[in-house]
This record gives structure tokens, sequence and C-alpha cells, in this order.
């Protein structure tokens, strides 16, 4: 695997895509792993991390080995060095039922500097968006300015920019990349500098993908922190609604 030209796709092209890197045994695995998932959360949108749960896939060393070497190879592309204490972060997101259109084309920036998308499941239907990623790349620089991400944030990750990004001319002068999705295959893309969202998927279709973060920017962060473990408590108690309902 180059690593040297996997950064000049991200550099160029915002992306890089991996084919093949899963095979089909492996994707399967991830699939079991999602029927369980989803099972107990009642068919409905729920979001886990590698730091919620315990002796399971998501933590299994020996499956994620090689996504943990491709990530660290990376980095070091990238910033020529690595924090041998950071450790890859993972979110398995399954987007279906009543909340599948509430929580897609939320724009956002990643706290990590690196990102790696699996599919596990993804709609293929002509009359639904199909969850496909939407990318605007490296809108901002690689930087450690607490302040500066703060606002950052605020402005491209709002309302008002979400409404100006659906101008067809903002589209073409920001290079809007839309991506579908193929099990099996991985997406690249530097999280922190690449503005990023899902489009919408039928409520009735299940768009599941597993994230894996690697280089946190501001792992020291007291407030980045603490905005994590905010959405993990949040996304707990959606699990906890889900079983009840």
């Amino acid at each position: 695997m180059n690593f040297q030209e996997i950064k000049k796709n991200i550099d160029a092209k915002g992306y890089h895509v991996e084919e093949n890197f899963f095979s089909n045994v492996e994707v399967e695995l991830l699939r079991n792993f999602v029927d369980t998932k989803l099972k107990e959360n009642n068919y409905q949108y729920f979001f886990l991390t590698s730091n919620t749960i315990e002796n399971n896939l998501l933590n299994n060393k020996l499956f994620f080995e090689k996504i943990d070497k491709l990530l660290k190879s990376l980095t070091i592309e990238f910033v020529k060095k690595i924090n041998l204490k950071d450790e890859i972060y993972k979110v398995l997101r399954v987007v279906t039922g009543k909340k599948s259109n509430k929580v897609s084309l939320k724009y956002h920036f990643d706290a990590h500097l690196l990102t790696l998308l699996i599919p596990i499941y993804i709609p293929n239907r002509e009359n639904s968006e199909n969850g496909n990623l939407v990318i605007y790349r490296n809108l901002r620089k690689l930087h450690k300015n607490m302040l500066r991400n703060i606002l950052e944030k605020i402005f491209f990750q709002s309302w008002l920019f979400s409404k100006i990004l659906k101008l067809n001319y903002v589209k073409k002068q920001l290079n809007e990349h839309i991506l579908k999705l193929n099990p099996g295959n991985v997406y690249i893309f530097n999280g922190f500098r690449t503005l990023h969202t899902n489009l919408n998927i039928d409520p009735v279709d299940i768009r599941a993908t597993l994230l894996v973060h690697y280089h946190d920017v501001f792992a020291d962060s007291f407030l980045v922190k603490l905005n994590r473990e905010i959405r993990i408590k949040k996304e707990l108690r959606n699990i906890i609604h889900n079983k009840n309902n």
C-alpha cells in the first residue's frame, strides 16, 4: 500500500478509496454485529462508540489490526510523527427508522485528523438518496487553536451555511463530491479539514457505517473531551429510549 499516493489523493480530491479492503467474510461479521444491535434498538437509529462497549467486535484488536496500521502510517505522512498513546476511536452509526432525516445532512468537521469510513449496510434504490457521503475537501487548515476551532465549527456547521451549500454555484466553487458507498471498500479523508455529511435515506432502509478516527488534534482539551462525553451520554439515552419503545 502506497501511503504517499493515498496522501496525494486526499490532498488533491479530498478523499481516497481503497477498494476491496475487507473480504466478504469480514463484511458479514460486521453485518451480524449490526443485526444484533439493531434488534436491541427495535430497528431505530442508534450510535455506539468503542468507548461505550466492551468485549465485542468494536474492540477486537485482531480485526482492526490492518486499519490501525493504515491510519498510523498515513498520519505520519501528514504530520511526520504520531503520539504513541493516541488510539483509534471507533463509531458505529446506524441510520434507519423515524429519525433518519433528522440525523442526516448534518454538516460537520471531525476532531481527529483522519477519518476512515467503512460501509456495512448501504441502500441501493433509484428513488432514494441512499445516504451517499458528501464532502467539501479541506475547507480549513490543520491547527491547534481552540478558539479558532470553535469559531470555524459555529460558522461551517451552522444552519445558514447548510442553506448556502444548496446553491449550485457554491457547490461548484467548493468542489462538492458525492460518493456512493460500497461495502468492502473503505473511504479515507481528512476529517478535521473536510466538511462532510450524509444524504437522506428512506426511513425503511438501513445505512450502517463504521467510522474509525485517528490522531485527536485536541487530545488534551477539556472542552473536546467534555463535548464527546455529552454526545455519548445523549446517544446512550437514545438507546435506552429505543429499547423501551
